[in-house]
């Protein structure tokens, strides 16, 4: 949700789709909740990561009480700016939304295929039939 630094709404992109989620883009003076067993799922975006690169003693510690004091999923976004500083026990905890901007993806048809180079004879593919697309209408049920 655009202009907000917290809100609560449906997962719609990944594993944990449909889930209600409490989405976390700035810290402010804390996450904005007195139970943290109240949201089954925490969505950490990539420009809340991006500032934790900056200050890990202010953002990453929150990420680490919900996943030391709850049983709750904790979903962190990533790029390739992000990526490679994650700490090594919040690569392990977390489920990781690793995002590739790549406007060519809209242009293949449904059964075509997207290939992804990971190293030497090292290939993930899906169809683009297979993967989840999500438009800003799937947005519409998120609040505050």
């Amino acid at each position: 949700m655009y202009g907000k630094d917290q809100w609560i709404g449906r997962e719609v992109e990944g594993r944990y789709s449909d889930m209600m989620t409490f989405f976390v883009r700035d810290i402010g003076d804390g996450i904005g909740v007195d139970d943290l067993s109240q949201y089954p799922h925490y969505y950490f975006t990539i420009e809340y990561m991006k500032k934790s690169l900056l200050d890990n003693d202010k953002y990453l510690p929150a990420i680490r009480e919900i996943l030391d004091t709850t049983n709750n999923v904790v979903t962190l976004e990533a790029s390739n700016a992000t990526f490679d500083a994650l700490p090594p026990d919040l690569f392990n905890r977390c489920h990781i939304i690793y995002r590739i901007n790549d406007g060519a993806v809209q242009k293949l048809k449904e059964t075509d295929t997207l290939s992804i180079d990971a190293g030497w004879y090292r290939v993930h593919q899906i169809t683009k039939c297979n993967m989840m697309e999500i438009n800003p209408d799937n947005y519409k049920f998120d609040y505050e």
